[in-house]
């Protein structure tokens, strides 16, 4: 689950400062050549032209081979130019000169990162961390990589030692309130593998649709679980306040009447006495093995992943604060809404790398392909092997009835992955729709394994009639007719709040 880590380019620029600084010192010493190559360069990077400022960067590396600083102001043009494999390619000959050279690590750890290098990026940036450990910037982007790298619980204690220092930070608690959400599903996970069927279970499933507002689901889930255990804790609560939000006051009432309150055993229930008293904390560092304990620990790290969301809504409004919301969103269906939140998050930080990308997922997914055509073109330039972004800009491309422009694009994201079968199903239409049936015959076939409403066997369907091969035309719609069928001899899931 790869992270956004431009966020990192705000922590570089403040500590490029310091190392263009102490390196002016040195060549001002040395060479006046040298001092006005080093202010040429500080001026380009200031004006958002390091690639222009490399170059000179590596000249003066070259002059002044013995220090240090001057490799680590071509890491950092390097870095912010987006040349994350030529950075670490420094950053490593740095620290065969000097193996202890904090900034190396640093930057070394977040290019890799930026390459989706999580496993290398945590080594590099907990020797950075171990060589620094005030520096509460290396203990963030050490947190960021463990996130990066699923290792929640470890993220999770990273960013509760940040927070210490920089309790404002949205950094820390976004990051809190995703890795504890994350810890909630494992534990879920867990629980689902050891007691499928579970009213504990069940209750847990109510608790992750409540969080997503699919209040009828959750409702769904909360009745199954009190049929298996009517004195399930917390259940009809949760039950009432579905009933409060959607405006069903006396439902309310009637469910708070059902409502028997029983004191906790604090003896042989202790972590439900814990989560009542609000001790999450010491709950989640339990080892929780039984269904019930696995259930309030799930609960434990659903509580504080929601404080820590709600703390992150209080903040000034931040790059996090909107991407929380569009995840929020996005979870929900509500993808016109979650656009306009990443346009928000990209608008707070324009040199990331990523937001793009879930910017335009975003768009598509809200019928407006088209829109997203600008975004996505630009993190293409950026990531042009990227097969989810070739896809992306493909479909958008046919969008806006531009099939054969879209073509090249489908064909490179097939390229890269084969197993891509939305990008197969895409590229056979493109095909169609540029009048060429028959490359769109093999696409379409592959692509039809993964065919959930039958939209790629009527494509097929269509391909087959172009192509004169009316035979194989008719099985393809016999099949999407039969899936249309199925699908509808499905009875529909009953979406609505009903009384008690």
């Amino acid at each position: 689950m790869a992270a956004s880590r431009s966020r990192l380019f705000r922590i570089i620029v403040v500590l490029a400062g310091g190392v263009l600084l102490g390196a002016q010192s040195s060549m001002m010493a040395q060479s006046s050549d040298a001092a006005d190559k080093w202010r040429r360069a500080n001026d380009l990077m200031q004006a958002g032209k390091p690639d222009q400022a490399i170059p000179l960067y590596r000249e003066l590396a070259a002059a002044f081979p013995r220090d240090t600083s001057f490799g680590i102001n071509l890491a950092i043009a390097q870095y912010k130019a987006h040349l994350y494999r030529d950075a670490i390619e420094e950053c490593g000959a740095l620290l065969k000169l000097q193996p202890k050279l904090f900034s190396a690590w640093l930057f070394l750890g977040a290019s890799e990162l930026e390459l989706d290098d999580a496993a290398s990026a945590v080594v590099a940036l907990r020797k950075a961390a171990d060589l620094s450990p005030g520096d509460r910037n290396a203990r963030l982007m050490l947190a960021d990589a463990l996130l990066a790298q699923d290792r929640y619980a470890e993220a999770a204690d990273d960013f509760e030692e940040a927070k210490q220092t920089m309790p404002d930070s949205p950094r820390v608690w976004y990051g809190l309130n995703r890795s504890y959400e994350a810890l909630a599903v494992e534990v879920s996970d867990r629980l689902e593998k050891t007691a499928p069927g579970s009213p504990e279970l069940l209750a847990l499933s109510g608790d992750v649709e409540l969080e997503r507002q699919q209040f009828a689901r959750a409702l769904q889930r909360y009745r199954q679980a009190l049929a298996a255990r009517p004195s399930l804790p917390g259940v009809r609560e949760s039950v009432f306040m579905i009933y409060e939000k959607t405006g069903h006051t006396d439902w309310a009432l009637v469910e708070r009447q059902k409502e028997t309150p029983v004191a906790p055993d604090c003896v042989s229930q202790s972590l439900e006495c814990q989560f009542n008293a609000g001790d999450f904390r010491e709950i989640v560092k339990a080892a929780a093995s039984t269904p019930a304990e696995m259930y309030w620990q799930a609960k434990a790290f659903l509580s504080l992943s929601r404080q820590a969301y709600m703390r992150l809504q209080e903040l000034p409004p931040s790059r996090e604060t909107y991407e929380a919301a569009a995840r929020v969103d996005e979870r929900m269906g509500r993808w016109p809404e979650a656009a306009a939140k990443w346009k928000e998050a990209l608008r707070l930080s324009p040199e990331d790398t990523k937001i793009p990308r879930k910017l335009a997922l975003a768009l598509c997914r809200s019928n407006d392909c088209t829109s997203a055509l600008p975004f996505l073109k630009d993190a293409i330039v950026r990531e042009p092997s990227s097969a989810e972004l070739n896809f992306l800009y493909g479909i958008a491309l046919s969008g806006a009835q531009e099939a054969r422009r879209a073509v090249p694009y489908l064909e490179t994201a097939v390229k890269i992955d084969g197993n891509l079968l939305d990008a197969r199903a895409a590229l056979g239409e493109a095909y169609l729709e540029a009048g060429e049936p028959e490359r769109a015959i093999p696409q379409l076939e592959k692509a039809i394994a993964e065919d959930t409403d039958g939209s790629r066997h009527y494509q097929l369907g269509r391909a087959y009639q172009s192509a004169g091969k009316q035979e194989q035309a008719g099985a393809a719609l016999r099949e999407y007719r039969e899936i249309l069928r199925r699908r509808d001899a499905v009875p529909a899931n009953d979406a609505r709040i009903t009384p008690p």
